[in-house]
């Protein structure tokens, strides 16, 4: 589990840049997610807890953006 931890923080350089307080897939002028493969509508319960705070790398759709693009 922690080599995948480690393989996942360096596709993204985590170790190496400074922290982002919110998702980089968060699209907030269209309020949509471009981590998932349809770019669904992301309600206001996920976008709260995951998508515009620094817990975005705990929401399922981030984490299988980044495990798709290895």
């Amino acid at each position: 589990m922690e080599t995948m931890i480690a393989d996942i923080c360096s596709l993204y350089h985590v170790l190496d840049a400074p922290h982002l307080e919110i998702c980089p897939y968060h699209n907030a002028a269209k309020n949509i997610c471009s981590a998932s493969l349809s770019s669904i509508t992301i309600d206001r319960t996920r976008c709260t807890g995951y998508c515009s705070s620094d817990n975005y790398d705990n929401c399922a759709l981030f984490l299988a953006k980044t495990l798709r693009r290895k």
